[in-house]
């Protein structure tokens, strides 16, 4: 039986949509604008349940969606105050909104107790199941900012909480640094796929006959930005992207290509050093790429100087240590180029098979006039020298600098004054005979 509709009769005037009906962000806005006219806090959480897609993958979308209401009931129920929002973005993404609050320490106390709900079991049938939630905070107290701005930080925080062991983190800026890191990696991925990663190559001078006896070629990946990227650093993207091995190929066979054609076009039989980051004989095929790439440009092996900046990885992976020694059987020149290596690694790198050891000056700029400086470096070199390592200076101030690193027995040099890094055109102009 039809029932009068106890409002009265349609006018025709629609009143205000339900809140289910507006969306997520909407209701962000309008909540932010709230708290910008009473001076109050709220805060976003969200919360990325770590559980529905692989429900749907098992069980197919409609359990998918059984299950991720029963999570949403929960919170609502649960966690939330009536006042609060909540918002479903994605299969796995929730976004719970704490539309009021005085201190930000009241989120952290909400995000503890929406894990501990989110963390009980789940049954689907005789299966029990549990969420893996992550969950990321970005607070709002009355400054300028605007819903898109604090979803980007809550997601920035709660992909910081995934690699965390409470699963909770609150937003600070240096997450965004984080987050950059998939642009590096894409941008890394494309420049090695377009192989326009740039070379530059600075000269090393025999110190004794004064002469130019090999060239280091430096990596100088800008990443799109003004800003040029260490090898170092260009290592660790290229780590998290699962490209260690392509970047390692590129910069070689690069390198070689150039040298060749130094050799061809300049008439420069030189050695050719190119930095190698020790986590990057932590990879099996690197002696193979070396291998390969020696081949492919037609270079002796014993052209080939590896430069190892982190000599620690060789005293904690056996693997490095094995590829360090394939290479020297290949007859690659191996150089430790670690300021930062403690005197105590020595008795390490004495039973390994180095042929150099590289000094940087410019950790003491006033070397030659302090005799201890001085004296420093005089052992340095006699130590080298009893190990049978050849020494390479760098970071030579000027002609002065180098007659004494003369008298002092070292070996060769780099030096901006005597040849800064160039490129490959340029140095070929500048250094042919």
């Amino acid at each position: 039986v039809n029932q009068p509709d106890p409002a009265g009769p349609d006018t025709g005037s629609p009143g205000p949509p339900p809140a289910a009906e507006i969306p997520f962000i909407d209701q962000l806005r309008r909540c932010i604008d709230e708290r910008q006219a009473d001076g109050q806090g709220l805060a976003l959480l969200l919360v990325d349940c770590g559980l529905i897609g692989r429900v749907d993958a098992l069980w197919g979308y409609q359990v998918g969606d059984v299950v991720r209401a029963r999570l949403v009931s929960a919170l609502r129920e649960e966690v939330l105050r009536p006042g609060d929002l909540i918002g479903e973005l994605g299969r796995d993404d929730v976004a719970c909104v704490l539309s009021a609050i005085e201190d930000p320490q009241m989120a952290l106390l909400a995000a503890e107790k929406l894990l501990r709900t989110m963390n009980a079991p789940l049954w689907l049938g005789e299966e029990e199941i549990y969420a893996s939630p992550s969950i990321g905070i970005a607070a709002f107290r009355g400054q300028e900012g605007n819903a898109e701005s604090l979803m980007r930080q809550a997601k920035s925080a709660c992909v910081a909480a995934s690699g965390l062991a409470g699963h909770i983190a609150l937003y600070d800026a240096g997450q965004d640094a984080q987050a950059s890191r998939l642009v590096q990696e894409s941008r890394l991925r494309s420049a090695i796929e377009e192989d326009a990663l740039e070379l530059v190559f600075q000269p090393q001078i025999d110190l004794h006959f004064g002469q130019i006896m090999g060239v280091e070629s430096m990596l100088r990946w800008r990443d799109g930005t003004r800003d040029l990227v260490p090898m170092r650093d260009a290592i660790a993207v290229a780590e998290a992207g699962g490209m260690v091995t392509k970047l390692i190929s590129s910069v070689l066979n690069r390198a070689l290509r150039n040298c060749s054609e130094f050799r061809y076009q300049a008439g420069l039989d030189l050695r050719i050093a190119i930095n190698l980051p020790a986590r990057g004989l932590l990879h099996t095929e690197i002696a193979e790429l070396v291998e390969r790439a020696l081949r492919t440009w037609a270079l002796r092996a014993g052209r080939l100087v590896l430069e190892i900046d982190d000599i620690s990885v060789l005293q904690t992976h056996p693997e490095a240590q094995a590829a360090i020694w394939r290479l020297h059987e290949m007859g690659v020149k191996l150089s430790i180029d670690d300021s930062r290596a403690p005197l105590s690694s020595l008795f390490h790198l004495a039973k390994l098979p180095f042929n150099e050891l590289k000094i940087d000056l410019s950790v003491a700029p006033d070397w030659m006039a302090d005799t201890k400086s001085e004296g420093v470096l005089r052992s340095l070199v006699e130590l080298a020298h009893r190990l049978e390592l050849e020494v390479v200076a760098f970071g030579v101030q000027d002609d002065a600098a180098a007659a004494r690193l003369v008298e002092l027995g070292c070996d060769f040099m780099q030096a901006d004054f005597r040849g800064p890094p160039v490129d490959p055109k340029e140095f070929v102009a500048r250094f042919a005979g």
